[in-house]
């Protein structure tokens, strides 16, 4: 909506209409420069809705990173105006009240591969060292067979050689990408299920990966089960009313006879067609 003033703003026609109608006054306490200063502070939250609003791919590891970097860019910097100042501090104390972060955030943020390190240096060493039980008591108990070797790839593929070009995490986060550290080896009094959680977390050579699906897609072990049932919550529910609003349009007075069969097969087809 602020967009469509300043560019109303910035247009020749809206001052020749005001003008012809002598409205011209209704322009003078606007602050044009204010404006665009507070057009560029929301623009991030437009493209973070974005992003926490998709339906095709996972959503759920990005809400700890939008958070951070949200109030990354809240920060008060030198030249900032008392009225921005003011904003900004009103929008840091609404994110930390809107993105509670749960302990599905930060395991699903440990699944993404380019955030692991992001994720180790955000959270405290007591809930670091949480996420990777939880992560690790998961694994023993879903149920699925370990491989001694850990992670395998199918031959003719590699994270350096694929031929996909989709980067997992999208520019908006790149602030939260960091490159992995060669960590030491992992001790073998550990469990089975923690030794491999911790590998993974430790192993450097998955930083950069094509993107998420795929990357899981290419793992056998046993954290595969668990990702997949994290990785497909969403962060929004968003997704969830595109479907209600969908099929508000679908059971219409004229079409109100169709079987359920039916309506999930025709919602089915809107959301993948």
């Amino acid at each position: 909506m602020l967009q469509s003033v300043n560019d109303a703003l910035r247009s020749v026609k809206l001052h020749e209409i005001l003008l012809r109608r002598n409205e011209l006054r209704y322009l003078n306490n606007i602050d044009c420069d204010l404006l665009e200063d507070i057009i560029k502070l929301l623009e991030p939250f437009d493209e973070a809705t974005r992003h926490l609003s998709t339906e095709q791919t996972p959503t759920l590891h990005l809400v700890l990173p939008t958070k951070a970097t949200l109030l990354r860019g809240l920060s008060i910097v030198e030249g900032d105006s008392v009225v921005m100042k003011e904003l900004k501090v009103k929008l840091a104390q609404a994110v930390e009240l809107k993105f509670k972060i749960h302990q599905y955030h930060k395991l699903a943020t440990a699944f993404s591969p380019s955030l692991r390190s992001f994720l180790r240096k955000t959270l405290l060493c007591q809930e670091y060292e949480e996420v990777i039980n939880t992560l690790a008591a998961l694994t023993e108990t879903s149920g699925t067979e370990e491989r001694e070797t850990g992670c395998v790839e199918k031959s003719g593929s590699s994270p350096s050689s694929s031929s996909t070009k989709t980067t997992e995490v999208h520019n908006f986060f790149a602030s939260c990408v960091v490159e992995e550290e060669r960590e030491e080896d992992i001790g073998t009094m550990e469990s089975k299920g923690r030794q491999l959680v911790l590998e993974y977390m430790t192993d450097s050579k998955w930083t950069r990966f094509q993107s998420l699906l795929d990357f899981w897609k290419e793992r056998s072990d046993g954290l595969v089960p668990v990702a997949k049932r994290l990785l497909a919550i969403p962060a929004t529910s968003t997704p969830s009313e595109r479907s209600f609003s969908a099929a508000g349009r679908l059971i219409e007075e004229r079409r109100s006879n169709l079987s359920p069969d039916n309506v999930d097969a025709l919602l089915f087809l809107h959301s993948n067609i």
